[in-house]
């Protein structure tokens, strides 16, 4: 069950290494033997494979030394009874996993041919002539680097015309990482063995696994069920479940009121694209209040949002004198959006601080709202209403006071351990968005988005957007946000191009995304 509460359809549950193997053996010692998973695993990924197979294609299987190696042997055998030709090449060797002993050993009296590569070289030609190709080298207790000569190998195989078949993870990726430190394998399919692993969803690994296809191999919810999973994605099927329904009879005021405290002289442009995502999110009513000196800027662009001018300082940014009114027109509202384009002085800081203090509905504190309150990180816990923090790793390392190579090695932890000592929901944002309850427990990785998105402006459209669904009371309302925010700039990226489009671009194809879920 997702965190979305959905079971099955799209939702990936992720889990790691360990928990991978304790389920293993939980299955096991519940009657189903670690030779009868490896007989299931091998079985259910020669079925993806003979799906998609023609006749007198030639299969190519690369097989290592433990039981990712024996998942590798059954493929074999299963292709060579449906009457396909297989070879197997052993990549190190005889294997020495007992289990994957024995399956080679099934091998005998069968058509696949067996070559091992530590003998004798020459097979390795096999590997560009082949349709098919078959990488059980590695499975999810790889660590490091290959070396020269795997690497090799591994290069020859990314070189190859064959379609390529990766045994629950591509070889020289780490199950529990998105990072590639070597040399991989490239996959067109990673055959997913149970359930979802870190690397298939995280970048860049994720771009060496292709299109990820799960396999149930017998280890059933059972065996997960005292076990917690890690992370987990979702699709279309679990976001239509999201929103709540707009009865026939209604007016603007059921769709709740947001209220964008953004913009400055300099960053004009923010105050408008948080409010045009808070729009076009379907919230009734939305109010942009901004400095009264970027009015000609803002006021030209905003012709649906309810505009709200205050007192700015010389430098055209909002002065402590627009307390007083701010604090009044936050009063009624579903949803605040807070930082986007602020700019940074005492007023501004105060601004922030003064509104976190008093805010009665759910704040989104994004870009500047984020790097004015690092001196004062605290404040967070002294709120009284929902926080959601959508820092980019920048603003994250600002907070964490580290670097943001520090922040990247470790999304997952990072996010996870700052919303539960904070008490907010945390948005990380970069490629694969990580959603953190302050509540603890599995995060949401983002599978949408692209490239494209990494221009400025992008975070201000997630802030408005997500304020947005916040006032109409979307369920889960970070992860739909980060969701469809990625769809949209999918979306452009496909209607345009990756390199050309803008934030405004992803903000047009919001409404025709949202109509995919009504």
């Amino acid at each position: 069950m997702c965190r979305t509460g959905h079971k099955g359809g799209n939702c990936m549950k992720i889990f790691t290494q360990q928990q991978m193997r304790t389920a293993e053996q939980a299955a096991a010692d519940g009657g189903v033997p670690f030779l009868r998973l490896m007989e299931n695993a091998g079985a259910a990924c020669a079925a993806e494979i003979r799906a998609r197979l023609h006749p007198g294609q030639k299969t190519v299987i690369l097989c290592g030394k433990g039981k990712n190696g024996g998942d590798g042997f059954v493929i074999a055998r299963k292709l060579s009874e449906a009457g396909f030709a297989a070879v197997v090449l052993l990549a190190f060797g005889r294997p020495r996993d007992e289990d994957a002993l024995y399956m080679l050993g099934k091998l005998e009296g069968t058509d696949v041919r067996i070559f091992d590569l530590t003998q004798n070289e020459a097979p390795r030609r096999l590997i560009p002539e082949a349709d098919v190709l078959v990488d059980a080298v590695f499975g999810i207790g790889f660590r490091g680097v290959a070396d020269e000569d795997t690497a090799g190998l591994f290069r020859m195989v990314n070189a190859a015309k064959g379609t390529v078949y990766a045994v629950d993870l591509p070889s020289g990726l780490e199950c529990d990482s998105g990072s590639v430190t070597g040399e991989s394998i490239r996959a067109d399919y990673t055959l997913a063995i149970s359930e979802g692993k870190l690397c298939h969803v995280l970048q860049p690994a994720a771009s060496h696994c292709g299109t990820v296809v799960p396999v149930r191999i017998g280890v059933e919810d059972v065996y997960y069920k005292h076990m917690p999973y890690y992370a987990y994605t979702f699709s279309g099927k679990e976001v239509r479940k999201v929103f709540p329904a707009r009865p026939a009879v209604s007016n603007k005021g059921d769709f709740g009121k947001v209220l964008c405290i953004c913009g400055s002289m300099s960053f004009a442009g923010a105050a408008v694209l948080s409010a045009s995502g808070a729009l076009r999110s379907g919230a009734g009513l939305v109010y942009a209040a901004f400095p009264q000196s970027a009015y000609a800027a803002i006021g030209a662009k905003l012709t649906e949002a309810v505009l709200l001018p205050m007192p700015a300082d010389t430098e055209g940014r909002f002065a402590a004198s627009a307390i007083a009114p701010v604090l009044q027109a936050m009063q009624g509202k579903q949803a605040i959006v807070l930082g986007c384009g602020l700019g940074q002085s005492a007023g501004t800081r105060e601004l922030v601080e003064t509104v976190l203090k008093n805010a009665a509905c759910p704040v989104v504190l994004d870009a500047d709202g984020i790097n004015l309150i690092a001196q004062n990180i605290d404040i967070l816990r002294a709120a009284k209403a929902p926080l959601v923090l959508t820092p980019h790793p920048g603003e994250m390392a600002r907070l964490l006071r580290c670097t943001v190579d520090e922040v990247q090695r470790d999304r997952v932890g990072t996010a996870s351990a700052f919303a539960k000592a904070y008490g907010v929901t945390l948005a990380l944002k970069g490629a694969n968005t990580v959603v953190a309850s302050p509540e603890g427990g599995a995060v949401y990785l983002n599978t949408t988005g692209n490239a494209g998105m990494a221009k400025g402006g992008s975070g201000d459209f997630l802030a408005g957007l997500l304020g947005g669904f916040l006032a109409q009371g979307v369920r889960f309302a970070a992860e739909t946000a980060t969701y469809i925010h990625g769809l949209c700039g999918d979306r452009a990226a496909n209607n345009l191009s990756g390199r050309g489009m803008l934030p405004t671009d992803c903000i047009a194809e919001l409404a025709h995304v949202l109509a995919e879920f009504e």
